[in-house]
């Protein structure tokens, strides 16, 4: 019962807050082009705040545990490869399949880790926060590599480090490492009176934003696609990594971090990778839309299903 009512209170948030935002569109009090603009907002400011006050709040020589940095890069990288193998058979369309493989394969790690494990755990996160700096560059070196291979480019290692590096929450990550691993002090008025508080917007913003974007006419047209994804994202790649989580002995906060790795809604940032990379754009929002939404379910069971493996 504890953990039903610990999952209730970590993921009922998300969706008032996506209801919210489909609401303010619907009475017209917020429109399509305001949308966007909060999108990019999330994606090129509110994200990297909360990515670098995590990590630099962060004890990274007591905290790291190579063991769950190794298990959640072998997460991103064989759900990317499992995924593109069947999809790469079974999609013709080259602007489709990329943005079905990075819909399936690439989480909204960056944004759901700290309010949900937070909920369960308390400030103790561990692992679960630094995996960010992990997590990032290999997620979004995956979904680009999917997209100038189905471009028909040969991938050139510099030309994807660079779309890589210049990738905001990559960046954002790399830069605060360092200054954790430096030991500078950010002082307190800029730590706590500007980049916590931009944190704290992230999640909110990004939610209102998700629930304008549902289009319910367009997902129609989608809708064998986007029942695939919802299926593999949210279903399928849960139980699999998080049964294998389980059998090596991951707990806590950090089998939180694996379930989100794993079963969290795809990532924000997919559709504007889809815009600048040449993939389907339609697609890839709505795969954002209707992930966020269902996952709103399929998240609340396992993480009441995993409770005691948790608290």
């Amino acid at each position: 019962m504890k953990a039903m009512v610990l999952s209730f209170n970590a993921i009922f948030p998300l969706l008032a807050f996506m209801m919210l935002g489909f609401f303010l569109k619907r009475i017209k009090l917020i429109d399509s082009s305001a949308a966007a603009g909060i999108n990019k907002l999330v994606f090129n400011v509110l994200l990297p705040a909360n990515i670098i006050n995590n990590i630099y709040s962060a004890n990274l020589q007591d905290d790291f545990d190579i063991k769950i940095a190794l298990f959640a890069a072998g997460v991103c990288i064989s759900s990317f490869l499992i995924v593109s193998f069947f999809v790469n058979r079974s999609e013709p369309d080259k602007k489709i399949a990329p943005v079905l493989i990075q819909g399936m394969s690439k989480a909204n790690y960056n944004l759901l880790v700290i309010p949900i494990a937070s909920s369960f755990c308390g400030a103790e996160l561990g692992m679960a926060a630094i995996l960010v700096m992990i997590t990032s560059p290999i997620s979004n070196t995956c979904s680009t590599i999917s997209f100038e291979t189905a471009r028909g480019k040969d991938v050139s290692i510099s030309h994807v480090l660079k779309k890589v590096i210049l990738n905001p929450l990559v960046m954002s990550s790399i830069i605060a490492v360092l200054i954790n691993l430096s030991g500078i002090h950010i002082p307190n008025v800029i730590s706590d009176g500007i980049i916590s508080k931009m944190s704290t917007m992230a999640t909110p913003a990004a939610m209102i934003s998700l629930g304008m974007g549902f289009d319910f006419e367009s997902m129609k047209k989608w809708k064998g696609r986007l029942v695939i994804v919802c299926l593999v994202k949210l279903i399928i790649m849960p139980i699999i990594y998080v049964s294998i989580a389980i059998l090596c002995g991951i707990r806590g906060a950090n089998l939180i971090a694996m379930l989100i790795l794993s079963g969290a809604p795809t990532a924000v940032n997919s559709y504007s990778t889809a815009v600048a990379l040449g993939g389907n754009a339609e697609l890839a929002g709505e795969i954002v839309a209707v992930t966020s939404l269902f996952s709103v379910l399929t998240m609340f069971v396992f993480l009441t299903a995993i409770g005691n493996w948790v608290l």
